[in-house]
């Protein structure tokens, strides 16, 4: 495991309104047999305090899921519909993920996921956007 610095950005349009975020945050890196595993934890700006994220970089594929305040899984293969459940404090909605661009990259020190997909929640559609890029915190200045 090594502590990464994590910067991501994400943009999020429905109804011709978007909404767009961007944070810094630290991160955990870690490496297995099959790929890479990222994590985080959320906080107040995100709206999902108390929840960590994680997302599995596979080849061709990464898959995100969170838990703690909201639990979700969601699968990002491209050009692939993925069908899942989102639980919120609010209750359980169906939702189902049509990813059109689906990129990642990474090396020990580095990398970056890309994501574009359109997102289903009930009745709700949105065109979404994800840009995640993160280094090593060995080489930051404390």
């Amino acid at each position: 495991m090594q502590k990464v610095l994590l910067t991501i950005k994400g943009t999020q349009t429905e109804g011709g309104a978007d909404d767009y975020i961007e944070f810094v945050t630290e991160g955990r890196l870690y490496q297995n047999a099959d790929g890479y595993l990222l994590e985080y934890d959320e906080s107040e700006l995100t709206g999902n305090h108390g929840t960590t994220t994680r997302l599995i970089l596979e080849d061709g594929s990464v898959t995100l899921s969170r838990s703690g305040a909201i639990d979700t899984h969601m699968v990002f293969s491209q050009n692939s519909v993925y069908e899942s459940k989102l639980s919120t404090p609010f209750g359980t909605m169906k939702m189902s993920i049509f990813a059109f661009r689906v990129e990642s990259t990474v090396c020990e020190q580095s990398g970056s996921v890309n994501l574009e997909y359109r997102l289903n929640i009930d009745d709700s559609i949105s065109l979404n956007k994800l840009d995640l890029s993160f280094k090593s915190m060995k080489d930051c200045i404390n």
